[in-house]
C-alpha cells in the first residue's frame, strides 16, 4: 500500500508539473499586447524573446511566470506529497518539459530557459540569482561560443562550489537536468558552434 501511494504521489506531481509547465505565459502575454511572439523575432515563446520584441518589462513578466509555473508543482510534491529532493527535482523537469512541449499549443514551446530558473530558485535558492543574471546577460551579448562558454562554465563552478557537500545527493538529477537541457536546446548548440567557427 505504501509503494502505490507514492506512486500515486509522483504520477500526481509529474502530471501536475506537466500541465503547469505548458501553460504559454509569453503566448498569452502577448497576445495582451495583440501580438503573437511566434511570428515576430526568434518565433520562440519566451521570455528572451518576448524581452527583445515587446519590452523588458513585458519579458521579465514571462520569465517570472515561467519560473513560479515550475516552483508550484514543485511545491505541491514537497510540501503535501512530502517527496525527496530527486522527485522534487523531477517534478520541475517535467514542468520543464512541459514548457517545451506544450499541451496548450500542439507540443511546441520555448526552450525552457525561465522555468528551468524556476527549478533552480527552489533546489538551488542560493545559486538561483547567478543563474537569473547569466539568463539575462547571455540576451544582451552575441550568441556565439566564445561569449556563451565561459558564463556556463563560471555558472556551473560556482554552482558546484556553493553545494559541493550535498552535490552527490543531486548527481542523478543534475545529469538527468543537463542531458535534458542539451537535447531541448541542440539548435541553439548549433549554432552557437557554427557562431564560434567563423
Amino acid at each position: 500500500m505504501g509503494i502505490q501511494n507514492l506512486t500515486f504521489k509522483i504520477i500526481v506531481s509529474l502530471i501536475a508539473g506537466y500541465i503547469f509547465g505548458s501553460i504559454p505565459n509569453a503566448v498569452i502575454i502577448a497576445k495582451l499586447k495583440k501580438v503573437d511572439i511566434r511570428n515576430i523575432g526568434s518565433g520562440n515563446p519566451g521570455a528572451g524573446n518576448v524581452a527583445r520584441e515587446i519590452g523588458k518589462f513585458w519579458g521579465i513578466l514571462v520569465f517570472i511566470l515561467d519560473a513560479i509555473k515550475a516552483i508550484i508543482p514543485m511545491l505541491i510534491a514537497d510540501k503535501v506529497f512530502h517527496l525527496n529532493a530527486f522527485r522534487i527535482g523531477i517534478t520541475g523537469l517535467s514542468a520543464v518539459i512541459g514548457h517545451c512541449y506544450s499541451i496548450f499549443l500542439r507540443f511546441k514551446g520555448g526552450k525552457g530557459a525561465a522555468s528551468s530558473g524556476g527549478v533552480m530558485i527552489y533546489l538551488f535558492p542560493k545559486f538561483s540569482i547567478i543563474a537569473i543574471l547569466a539568463f539575462f546577460l547571455l540576451q544582451k551579448i552575441p550568441r556565439t561560443l566564445k561569449t556563451f562558454l565561459p558564463i556556463f562554465l563560471i555558472a556551473l563552478g560556482l554552482w558546484i562550489w556553493l553545494y559541493w557537500d550535498s552535490m552527490p545527493l543531486f548527481v542523478p538529477f543534475v545529469l538527468i537536468f543537463l542531458t535534458l537541457g542539451i537535447l531541448l536546446n541542440i539548435d541553439l548548440i548549433k549554432e552557437l558552434i557554427k557562431g564560434g567557427n567563423k
